[in-house]
C-alpha cells in the first residue's frame, strides 16, 4: 500500500508540474506582443463623444489595437462634448463592470476627476488620452497632443500667410483645457505679430455653433479675415458662415485643429486654409497598447506626445490617403 500510494503521489506531482508548464506556454502564446499581455484583458475606452469625425478616428485606433492584440476593447462616449454627466455615467459603468483598465478622454477635468479617483481606488489603472487633468497624479500617463504648441503652430502658419488683419478666435467647450490651450497658443503668436484679435467666442466644439458665432462676429466686425477655431468642426462651420455672408473663403485665412477627413476635403476644395492635424488614430491605438503594457507589469512613460501635422493645400491629398488607410 505504501509503495502504491507513493507512486500515485509521484504521478500527481508530475501531472501538476506538466500542467504548470503547459499553462505558462499558453500564456506566452496569448501575449499581445509589444502591446503587453492581452489574454483576457478588458480595456474600456471612454471618449468625449462618438459623434464627430475626430473621435471616430480615435475610436478606430483603439479598435485596431484590440484586433491586433486580441484584447476585449469596449468603446463609449457621450452624445456630445457638453454632456459631461453622460461621460461620468459611462465611466461609472466601466468601474461597475470591473474592467481591467480605463482609457479616458475627460470632457471636464474637475468633474471627471472624482469618478476617475474611484477607478483608481478600485485598482483599475487609468490612462488619459487627448486631454490631461493638470495637477492630478492618479493617471499613469497622458497620451496626446501638446495643445499649446499646436495652437502656436497654427498661429505661426497664419502669420506666414498674412501680417495684418482682424482675427476671430473660436474656442471649444468652456473649461476644456485642450481647446483652451490651442486658443491661448494661437493668440500669443498672433498678437506678438501685431494682428488684432477683435472677437474670442465659444463654439462648444460644434459645427453649427461655429457657424453661428462666426456669423455674429462678421456682422459686428466685417473686417475679420483671419479665423482660428480650436477644432475642425467649428472651422468648417466658420467657412459655411463666410459663404452664407456672400464672401469668398479663399479671401480668408481659416485654420482648424484635428485633421478630420471633412477638413482635409475642404482644404482640397480651396475653402478651409489649413488644419493642425492631431494623430487621432495613433492616440487611440497607443492608449490601448499602453494599457496592456501596464496590465503586463511594465512601467510606462508619464507623457507620450503623439505629435501633429500641418495640413495645407500642398499636402492635403497625401494626408487624405493616410486617413483612408487608417479607416480601412
Amino acid at each position: 500500500m505504501t509503495n502504491s500510494r507513493s507512486r500515485l503521489l509521484g504521478l500527481g506531482t508530475a501531472v501538476a508540474a506538466l500542467s504548470m508548464v503547459l499553462s505558462a506556454c499558453g500564456s506566452d502564446s496569448d501575449s499581445g506582443g509589444d502591446g503587453g499581455s492581452a489574454d483576457g484583458a478588458r480595456v474600456a475606452v471612454v471618449l468625449k463623444t462618438l459623434t464627430s469625425p475626430y473621435w471616430l478616428q480615435v475610436k478606430g485606433g483603439a479598435e485596431a489595437a484590440g484586433e491586433e492584440t486580441g484584447a476585449d476593447v469596449t468603446l463609449a462616449g457621450a452624445t456630445q462634448e457638453t454632456a459631461v454627466q453622460e461621460q461620468i455615467d459611462k465611466v461609472r459603468t466601466a468601474i461597475t463592470q470591473q474592467v481591467d483598465a480605463l482609457v479616458v478622454a475627460p470632457t471636464q477635468a474637475e468633474q471627471l476627476q472624482p469618478i476617475l479617483e474611484e477607478a483608481v481606488a478600485a485598482d483599475i489603472p487609468v490612462l488619459l488620452v487627448d486631454t490631461n487633468i493638470d495637477g492630478w497624479d492618479g493617471a499613469l500617463t497622458f497620451i496626446g497632443t501638446d495643445n499649446l504648441s499646436a495652437g502656436q503652430q497654427a498661429g505661426e502658419f497664419i502669420t506666414s500667410q498674412t501680417d495684418s488683419g482682424e482675427a476671430l478666435l473660436i474656442s471649444g467647450v468652456p473649461g476644456n483645457p485642450s481647446t483652451d490651450d490651442r486658443v491661448t497658443g494661437a493668440q500669443e503668436v498672433l498678437e506678438a505679430a501685431g494682428i488684432e484679435v477683435v472677437a474670442s467666442l465659444s463654439g462648444n466644439s460644434d459645427r453649427a455653433e461655429g457657424r453661428s458665432v462666426t456669423a455674429d462676429a462678421l456682422q459686428a466686425n466685417p473686417d475679420i479675415r483671419i479665423i482660428f477655431a480650436a477644432n475642425d468642426d467649428m472651422a468648417l462651420g466658420a467657412t459655411e458662415a463666410v459663404k452664407s455672408a456672400g464672401l469668398d473663403p479663399a479671401e480668408f485665412t481659416i485654420v482648424g485643429v484635428d485633421g478630420t477627413g471633412d477638413a482635409v476635403a475642404s482644404i482640397e476644395a480651396g475653402e478651409l486654409t489649413a488644419t493642425v492635424a492631431q494623430n487621432a488614430f495613433t492616440m487611440g491605438e497607443t492608449g490601448v497598447l499602453e494599457a496592456l503594457k501596464v496590465l503586463d507589469g511594465e512601467t510606462i512613460e508619464e507623457r507620450i506626445d503623439t505629435g501633429v501635422t500641418l495640413v495645407t493645400a500642398d499636402n492635403a491629398a497625401d494626408f487624405a490617403e493616410q486617413l483612408a488607410d487608417q479607416e480601412g
